[in-house]
């Protein structure tokens, strides 16, 4: 139980890390656009070209981006695959809930 603690934390620690290492923001890659252009109008488009938001954004959003587009990421220098990979890792999936409906009591309606 304590090693699942230390790796969530460290996990958290890293991703936390990846966030606020780039403080000046790279020139973004002819194939960034090209491979990155519908994963940032989807996910981040809210935040300028070149911008530190949008390393954030982008670094929040890693697991639903394109394969291709994280390929450009790396590439690019903007993240390291073991980054991306502690991203992933550290990130639960936001998926459909799939709740139960609450079981209700049978009522007994005989006396007894």
């Amino acid at each position: 139980m304590r090693t699942k603690y230390c790796t969530a934390v460290c996990v958290a620690i890293s991703a936390f890390g990846v966030l606020l290492l780039p403080t000046v923001a790279a020139p973004v890659t002819e194939r960034e656009e090209q491979d990155c252009l519908v994963d940032y109008k989807r996910y981040c488009s809210d935040y300028g070209l070149e911008s530190e938001s949008l390393s954030e954004c982008m670094s929040h959003a890693i697991w639903k981006l394109s394969n291709v587009c994280v390929d450009a990421l790396v590439d690019a220098g903007v993240m390291t695959r073991v980054q991306v990979h502690q991203l992933r890792q550290g990130t639960k999936h936001p998926h459909r809930a799939t709740h139960k409906r609450p079981h209700k009591r049978a009522v007994n309606l005989i006396p007894g």
